[in-house]
């Protein structure tokens, strides 16, 4: 059935919406992914902003302060290749879930870890969490996916400042979070990984109870309506679109940002914890 109905008279179908309800129904669909990333990016980034510091904290080696943000990385590269084959049969709001439920498991399990002083099982959980991440991250395309292309870039630069959101009230959540930690007699460092399990729980409830209807099928709809806004071109092969040079060209250039990035993010909370700053510095 059509999500969208324009009848002559101006009626509706029984289950159908008026095509002047889009606007209306797109703009709902992008704030709810735009809360959902700022809860989800808050976790994340709390949880981030600590992992060096554990894993230094349960091997006793400096030289592993870099392992938990590798194999995060790597949870997340591996997860957007699963995502982006799955989520057409999960639809847009029953992957984000199911995403996010990851990572409250992932959150979970690292809590656990790092009470238990496990740093197997603590690696474990931020696969996990990193397989979230890469589901989280694709909520903006289902945001632009709802609009025509006119609207599509607004769309995502909505989503993305949900994140943007989340990364800065985050890390200042990890000294508060820690300190409650420690006042009820468990690792300090535990901490901030609830706020990671409590953003994911929230971020996905509201996906389950707002992301209606379901952004794939009125993606779908739009195109039905107006197939001008559809590509022409033929599907490609993953390897075909991997061999083009703005895709290579693309790649390189996230490898060292990538590179950049992770460096500094790695070492910079190692280095202030050996000068004696606390978690809130």
């Amino acid at each position: 059935m059509a999500l969208f109905q324009q009848p002559a008279t101006g009626s509706r179908r029984p289950g159908g919406a008026s095509v002047e309800d889009h606007p209306r129904i797109a703009r709902k669909i992008t704030w709810v992914l735009f809360l959902s990333q700022g809860l989800s990016s808050a976790g994340f980034i709390a949880a981030f902003t600590v992992n060096a510091l554990v894993a230094v904290d349960l091997t006793g080696r400096t030289a592993m302060a870099g392992v938990p943000g590798a194999l995060y990385v790597a949870g997340q590269a591996c997860g957007a290749v699963v995502w982006g084959l799955s989520l057409e049969r999960l639809g847009r709001r029953g992957g984000l879930a199911l995403g996010q439920v990851l990572g409250v498991l992932g959150s979970a399990i690292a809590i656990l870890a790092v009470m238990d002083r496990s740093f197997a099982a603590f690696l474990f959980g931020l696969v996990l969490v990193g397989v979230a991440r890469s589901a989280v991250d694709l909520g903006r395309f289902a945001a632009a996916e709802v609009h025509l292309p006119a609207d599509r870039g607004r769309a995502i630069a909505t989503v993305v400042l949900g994140s943007t959101v989340g990364a800065v009230f985050g890390p200042l959540l990890v000294g508060p979070t820690g300190r409650l930690a420690a006042t009820a007699g468990g690792p300090e460092l535990a901490g901030p990984y609830g706020v990671g399990l409590a953003g994911l729980v929230l971020a996905a409830l509201l996906i389950v109870a707002g992301l209606r209807p379901e952004p794939r099928d009125v993606g779908r709809e739009l195109a039905r309506r107006y197939p001008e806004s559809v590509p022409s071109q033929t599907t490609r092969s993953l390897g075909e679109i991997v061999r083009q040079p703005g895709v290579i060209v693309a790649t390189g250039s996230m490898v060292c940002a990538q590179l950049v990035m992770m460096v500094p993010m790695s070492i910079t909370s190692v280095h202030m914890t050996a000068h004696r700053h606390p978690l809130t510095a």
